[in-house]
């Protein structure tokens, strides 16, 4: 296909980001033509070193966060991969040269929920479009799989990935503190209601 936490809750850390259930921080990369020479395919099991690997890089390199946090990607992927035959899921790469740079994973969360988790970009992709079309096509899933809402939980130390989901209609339904991987934070879920239209 061509198309580029443990525990979850409000007040629960939920892996949803770049890398946990939705954590997207957008920089700005050299001008070039990666955004052009990017793919995005569906997810496959070959590829969960990658993420793994790429999110815990990420998460300890820049936000220092402790090996609890690796714990919780491979229980994430583990949870996200046991649900791979529902034909309501959506799991993306993003690649460049044939080399992983991106992911995100739609999955259901009840039989009108769904919920993004893992969703990350390797900072030289990131600020040329690549985020939003990968963020664009599991909406877009979602509508058409006829789900009714669309959830993401991301922490308040990502202004970007909270401006991303806001520019997308999402809007923040709870926040509360949150001691996860370390650190003190404060966990922002938001929700997107599908009631027609198209991004």
């Amino acid at each position: 296909m061509k198309v580029s936490t443990p525990a979850e809750g409000p007040g629960r850390p939920l892996l949803t980001f770049f890398g946990v259930a939705a954590k997207v921080c957008f920089m700005a990369c050299p001008q070039d033509n990666r955004h052009s020479s990017i793919a995005i395919r569906s997810y496959q099991g070959t590829d969960r070193i990658w993420v793994e690997d790429a999110n815990v890089r990420f998460y300890r390199a820049f936000h220092d966060f402790d090996s609890t946090f690796a714990d919780a990607v491979s229980a994430a992927l583990d949870l996200l991969e046991g649900q791979m035959s529902d034909a309501r899921s959506l799991y993306l790469i993003a690649e460049s040269g044939r080399q992983p740079v991106g992911c995100i994973f739609l999955s259901a969360e009840t039989s009108t929920v769904s919920r993004i988790r893992l969703f990350y970009l390797e900072e030289a992709y990131r600020g040329r479009g690549t985020g939003k079309r990968l963020l664009r096509a599991v909406v877009t899933a979602a509508r058409e799989k006829a789900f009714e809402t669309v959830r993401v939980s991301t922490f308040d130390r990502h202004p970007e990935a909270c401006r991303l989901y806001e520019s997308f209609g999402f809007e923040a339904v709870s926040t509360a503190r949150s001691k996860a991987f370390g650190k003190d934070m404060r966990q922002v879920d938001y929700e997107l209601l599908l009631v027609g239209g198209a991004l």
